[in-house]
């Protein structure tokens, strides 16, 4: 293998052919280069008695080992695609290389850093026309997008820029594209100038997007309209206008302008008038009278009302094919609640945590006392209340007079109401728990809600994990839907995944006789994206238009945790390796630029709000724009993976730690101060607590983490998977304070002396219970590594679990509990319903441990 070499040959790229030769070794590098050289000669720059100097081109490679056999993949790093219509150069250190625009501009400049460079943090510099070079910019922020300025004589270039992945993952694709486009989507010939210009541009009906490149710095365009006579009209091109409707002569009418800005492109598109854009014609027909106007609306009593009330649902995801239940998704309703019923009015109010607490732990007291008779008991605060025995008329007394009971909120609440010219919609989702159900989880829970601080909670009303409200009206002269009020609300949320997991789900949902796309399709498809043209870019969807009054999706805050481990024996990993699956995908662009997927732990995500007001849009415009806003916001926040490796001490957490309780600190003071001196003391107290818990639970859970990283590569050196098993199903069960932490600690300690001089024994003969003499000798080699790492991992899981302790005693933080154990299926593999009973039996005999072990 290491005689063999290949001849390579790229034929008819930039109107020649190139050459290069590549050596097989059984040594070679996952990352490297090779040189093409062009064929043809450069005859026009040659000089007599001296070497002809021919092109080149530095071409990757990329090698992967997988069972059997060897694939090389030969790509460019960079696709450059040229869609300014304008000369561009490209800048970066030896390297400079033209990129001309050409009419069909099918085919990209293939691009790259020298080899030497490759993999540090390389940028590059951005020339167009006659402009100077511009500032330095990354070409490896895959999924970004944004702008570069590049410097002229008589004016300033804006080009946008968007970077994508393609289907091979470690080539990206640079599309350059001008920032300003005009689109005409009208009947009428349309001519633009810039305010105080007098260069008018031409723009016919239906034509493709024009580049428009600004002279100077108005930011307002004059547009004309062929036949029309009356004056320039003008419009801003820099910031958002939605259906802005220019009115013309009688003849014309009128026209739309729609200036839709993004990161990369501003499209500045003229459309024909379309009924309902202008809602409303008033005309003044007084002589000499002003008039002022507003507009009001009465809100209507519901006619008909529906209200539908789930409890709790659950579903469970089973693989027919394994026969295992992958996992449980549980929707779930609230603890006890205490509401009153204000007067006058029909709907009852939620108390508040604090209020809801105090009932609720007297009432306990009052029913364990066996009453017969009804009690008015007398609380703090000066509250005063009616007790019933069976719960029902209870009233409450003082500070004020109202009904009171005892109730709950469900897992889903859907209310619908309807009037003449108004419908709402309301959905509420009290909770939702995602469990990991196989037996190696690394994390057992995978999503569910974050209990969030007290400072929040126990002044409110209990919050639903999900709600959401749509109110419509119906416009009456317009067939345009209208929505009035469309608001999301999603409180603070926890994700934890796992490659195990990722790995159970995609077999769930792509089954093994499903085909994928192969990588010759793959490539044909990127193609086909490079071929779009500007025009497409600025392409608005036909689907119909609706008025949003008001859209609001409230910030997310999401804690996110991923493991790279995917817990146990899975006899399909190298199966799983060759698979185009994100998680792979992911890791193969990270390798090309230099880094490595590892594990994170609870680094946050903090996606700010997203809202419009009085907008047209249509369905799929709306979707983009939401999509667009959180994916950029996740992307500008991307650099906490970094911050969140469990190597570093995971110091993003503890950053964060440290601040929220400074935060809380001043916060919760302030709530205290605006209700009463009493308040405020307490709120004094309770943010001293935040910020000492907060420090103390930050540095702790730093060194927590660093602990049980060294601890984690200590279980890999043993090379036994059920001991690293049972070590994550230890470590997941978390200690309720330091005492435990302590104790769990010394039995940690203890079990690795003792399984560490007793695996010395005991896994040769389970090696050869297995596996026979070749199972025997592998566990002589587990037993020796294991009388060494065992002892040394439990000494360092010692520390770790202190540490946790620590942490845990510290932060005031939640404990998640189990929905049910996972479902038991026989061995017929026939799908039954759930039993309780067989799912505790099954897990109690899951988790009992031979004694060879």
């Amino acid at each position: 293998i290491n005689q063999s070499q290949l001849e390579l040959r790229l034929i008819d790229y930039l109107s020649q052919d190139w050459s290069s030769e590549y050596s097989i070794s059984s040594n070679q590098e996952e990352i490297s280069f090779i040189v093409f050289q062009s064929l043809k000669e450069e005859e026009d720059e040659y000089v007599e008695g001296t070497e002809r100097k021919k092109a080149e081109l530095d071409i990757a490679v990329h090698v992967k080992d997988d069972s059997g056999h060897t694939a090389i993949a030969i790509h460019s790093p960079y696709w450059m695609m040229n869609k300014t219509g304008r000369l561009l150069q490209y800048n970066a250190d030896d390297i400079h290389h033209k990129h001309a625009f050409t009419k069909n501009n099918d085919m990209p400049l293939l691009f790259s850093f020298k080899p030497r460079h490759f993999l540090r943090n390389n940028k590059v510099r951005l020339m167009i026309s006659e402009s100077e070079l511009s500032d330095e910019f990354s070409l490896d922020t895959v999924g970004s997008h944004g702008k570069v300025k590049c410097k002229g004589i008589h004016k300033d270039y804006l080009v946008g820029v968007k970077i994508n992945a393609s289907s091979f993952s470690l080539t990206r694709i640079v599309t350059f594209v001008p920032f300003y486009t005009l689109v005409n989507k009208t009947k009428y010939k349309i001519f633009i100038c810039e305010d105080e210009g007098d260069t008018w541009t031409e723009i016919n009906p239906e034509q493709p997007a024009t580049p428009f490149w600004p002279e100077n710095g108005t930011k307002k365009l004059k547009i004309k309209v062929d036949g029309c006579l009356t004056p320039p009209l003008k419009v801003y091109f820099t910031r958002q206008e939605n259906s802005l409707l220019l009115h013309l002569n009688d003849s014309l009418g009128g026209i739309i302008v729609d200036v839709n800005l993004s990161e990369h492109l501003v499209t500045i598109q003229f459309s024909e008038y379309r009924d309902g854009s202008a809602p409303f014609l008033i005309i003044n027909h007084t002589n000499d009278q002003t008039l002022y106007f507003n507009q009001s609306e009465k809100i209507q009593a519901a006619e008909q009302e529906i209200i539908l009330l789930l409890q709790n649902v659950g579903v469970s995801l089973v693989n027919n094919t394994t026969s295992q239940e992958v996992s449980f998704i549980g929707i779930t309703c609230s603890d006890v609640v205490w509401e009153s019923q204000p007067r006058k009015k029909k709907r009852w109010k939620i108390l508040n945590i604090k209020e809801g607490e105090m009932l609720e732990k007297h009432f306990k007291e009052y029913i364990n006392s066996s009453p017969i008779e009804d009690a008015i008991v007398e609380l703090e605060n000066n509250y005063k209340v009616r007790f019933t025995s069976n719960g029902v008329d209870m009233r409450m007394l003082q500070p004020f007079d109202a009904p009171l009971r005892r109730h709950f909120l469900p897992g889903i609440k859907v209310e619908y109401s309807i009037s003449p010219r108004q419908s709402t919609y309301r959905v509420k989702i009290h909770r939702i728990q995602i469990q990991n159900q196989m037996q190696s989880a690394i994390f057992p829970y995978v999503f569910y809600p974050v209990k969030l601080p007290k400072s929040i909670t126990m002044d409110s009303e209990p919050k639903p994990l999900i709600d959401i409200c749509i109110v419509t009206r119906a416009a009456g002269h317009s067939e345009i839907p209208r929505i009035k009020y469309f608001k999301v609300l999603i409180q603070e949320m926890d994700l934890k995944l796992d490659l195990g997991f990722l790995y159970s789900i995609f077999d769930l949902v792509n089954p093994e006789n499903t085909t994928s796309m192969s990588p010759v399709e793959l490539f044909e498809k990127d193609i086909e994206y490079i071929k779009t043209d500007l025009n497409d870019v600025s392409a608005a969807d036909t689907s119909p238009i609706s008025l949003y009054e008001f859209f609001h999706i409230s910030p997310i805050k999401l804690h996110f945790s991923f493991s790279l481990s995917s817990g146990g024996e899975d006899g399909s990993k190298e199966k799983r390796a060759t698979e185009v699956i994100p998680v792979q995908s992911l890791n193969l662009l990270l390798k090309s630029i230099g880094a490595t997927l590892t594990d994170v732990q609870d680094v946050v995500f903090k996606l700010p709000a997203f809202e419009l007001k009085f907008q047209f849009c249509t369905t799929q415009q709306l979707q983009w724009k939401v999509i667009r806003h959180y994916s950029k916001q996740a992307i500008k926040q991307a650099y906490v993976l970094v911050l969140g490796l469990d190597v570093l001490g995971n110091p993003f957490a503890l950053i964060r730690g440290l601040s929220e309780g400074v935060e809380a600190f001043f916060y919760e003071p302030y709530q205290g101060a605006i209700r009463g001196p009493e308040e405020f003391v307490e709120g004094m107290a309770l943010g001293a607590k935040v910020f000492v818990d907060k420090a103390v639970g930050g540095l702790a859970g730093a060194a927590f983490k660093m602990t049980g990283a060294m601890a984690k590569g200590i279980a890999a050196i043993t090379m036994d998977e059920d001991y690293q098993q049972k070590r994550r199903e230890a470590i997941n069960r978390q200690p309720s304070g330091l005492k435990e932490g302590l104790a769990r600690g010394g039995k940690g300690l203890v079990s690795g002396f003792v399984s560490g001089i007793t695996g010395i024994v005991t896994k040769p003969i389970k090696g050869a219970q297995k596996e026979g003499a070749v199972g025997f000798f592998k566990g002589c080699g587990q037993g020796l590594v294991g009388a060494i790492a065992r002892p040394t991992g439990g000494i360092v899981d010692m520390a770790s679990s202190t540490f946790q302790g620590i942490k845990r005693a510290a932060e005031a933080s939640q404990n998640v509990e189990s929905l049910r154990p996972p479902r038991f299926i026989h061995e017929d593999g026939v799908i039954r319903p759930y039993k309780a009973r067989e799912a505790n039996g099954s897990q109690m005999l899951q988790v009992y441990e031979s004694p060879l072990s």
